[in-house]
């Protein structure tokens, strides 16, 4: 959900023209390419299961200022609440729903990904010292809370957006306060590179989804979903969710996600630490006759870029969505499967013709059904199972010829992992936490909540 911690001065935008070029200016040299990792985790009662409270003696604001004490993270607060935390270029962030997000810096390889998961999940697992009834899961969604059962972090930004994505989205409560997800955020070096990887990414997510689909259990049972986080998705916002189809057009330029950006209306902007709300209109609107005697600026563009929630969105780097949270041993690998597909161009176009052929009807039936089937699922006549296992050999080839001289070894170590857990046995994450759920756990709430903790 993005969270606004530092306030840049204000540069007025007095029209269209002074956003073109916008993304381009991003553009990186090959050899500067780095990849990024955001991933959420859910923080749970020990003996219930159930989310933690954000205030109290226990709480997600207690773990917050636990870890700001323990090692010291530089704590952000709104009205004497900590809504994140700091260190070095390191971010802690909440979500809505008390999920906490490690933001990490972007790096060279995967290797060092992995490395840098370990290191928070460290710090969560020596918080069991002091608070021994709480524990994280890494897991897709709150395996027995209600959204009613949780109150909403304390911040400006989610009220407004409770309140608009409400009134927009039958399921939205649910995606601000039970979901959780790993996101991977990676650089591009042209034009024709952004938007060709938003392309694939476009095309191939519905199946990569199916592959880590990881919520099929919530509020204690089974909830007929191997991805009810992506089915959330589906009812959350559509003006502003799921798979833009006009951009899997290969003609398409960085002039065509600007004019989605600027369609898309405005959820609120920033004025003097006040966040008010634009009433809905779009921001080509508010940059044209601006909104109540405020003009637009750089920063309210790109505070609205954070509020665009496709599959995959453009800011100052392409950052990837549609995956379920993962366990502590696949994050990386989520990391790693999208590393090979995207920063080589000929995988990325073997990739994109895998699912090249598929009509707009086939894609759209797809979408609706992974939530469903996962890997079940079938792109027209051909079962997705078969494409994911093509597009883990691709990414795993292409990761052994981005190997560098000076790290040595090839981060295809973390697409094996996928081949282990999920294709090879043809079973989704999820897939394989019902058949425990069913068969060796006999329903048992407990040993679930044992196997996704981290």
């Amino acid at each position: 959900m993005s969270t606004l911690l530092e306030q840049h001065p204000q540069v007025p935008l007095r029209s269209e023209a002074d956003l073109e070029g916008y993304f381009q200016k991003f553009c990186k040299p090959h050899d500067e390419v780095r990849v990024g990792l955001e991933a959420e985790f859910l923080t749970v009662d020990r003996a219930s299961g159930k989310a933690l409270p954000y205030q109290g003696s226990v709480s997600v604001h207690a773990m917050m200022r636990a870890l700001a004490e323990q090692y010291e993270y530089e704590p952000f607060y709104e009205n004497g609440n900590i809504i994140a935390l700091k260190k070095a270029v390191t971010y802690i962030t909440l979500e809505p729903g008390g999920q906490m997000e490690l933001s990490a810096p972007p790096v060279k390889n995967i290797f060092e990904v992995e490395a840098q998961v370990e290191h928070f999940l460290e710090e969560l697992r020596c918080l069991h010292e002091l608070y021994p009834s709480v524990m994280w899961l890494a897991y897709g969604i709150q395996p027995l809370s209600k959204p009613e059962e949780i109150v909403r972090v304390p911040k400006k930004r989610y009220d407004l957006m409770a309140e608009y994505l409400g009134a927009r989205g039958k399921l939205a409560p649910y995606m601000m306060k039970l979901t959780a997800t790993n996101q991977v955020n990676f650089d591009y070096w042209s034009e024709s590179h952004a938007m060709g990887c938003l392309r694939t990414v476009f095309g191939i997510t519905p199946i990569v989804s199916a592959m880590f689909a990881n919520s099929p259990i919530s509020e204690g049972k089974p909830n007929g979903f191997h991805s009810f986080r992506q089915e959330i998705w589906r009812y959350t916002d559509p003006e502003r969710s799921g798979i833009l189809w006009e951009l899997l057009d290969e003609r398409r330029r960085f002039r065509d996600y600007l004019e989605y950006v600027l369609k898309m209306p405005v959820m609120f902007i920033v004025r003097g630490g006040d966040w008010i709300p634009l009433g809905g209109i779009s921001f080509r609107e508010f940059l044209k006759n601006g909104y109540q005697g405020a003009q637009a600026t750089l920063n309210d563009f790109e505070l609205h870029l954070s509020t665009a929630f496709p599959e995959a969105r453009l800011k100052q780097y392409l950052e990837i969505r549609g995956i379920d949270g993962q366990s502590a041993e696949l994050i990386p690998s989520v990391a790693a499967f999208w590393k090979g597909i995207l920063y080589d161009e000929k995988t990325r176009d073997k990739a994109w013709q895998l699912v090249a052929s598929a009509t707009r009807e086939e894609r759209q039936r797809l979408v609706e059904e992974v939530p469903r089937k996962g890997l079940q699922a079938s792109l027209g006549k051909t079962p997705i199972l078969e494409i994911a296992r093509e597009l883990v050999a691709l990414s795993c080839a292409s990761l052994g010829t981005q190997t560098t001289e000076e790290e040595g070894r090839s981060e295809c170590v973390f697409l094996k992992r996928i081949q282990k857990a999920i294709t090879d046995p043809g079973k989704s994450p999820a897939e394989t936490l019902l058949e425990k759920w069913n068969n060796e756990w006999q329903g048992d709430i407990r040993q679930m909540l044992a196997y996704l903790r981290i």
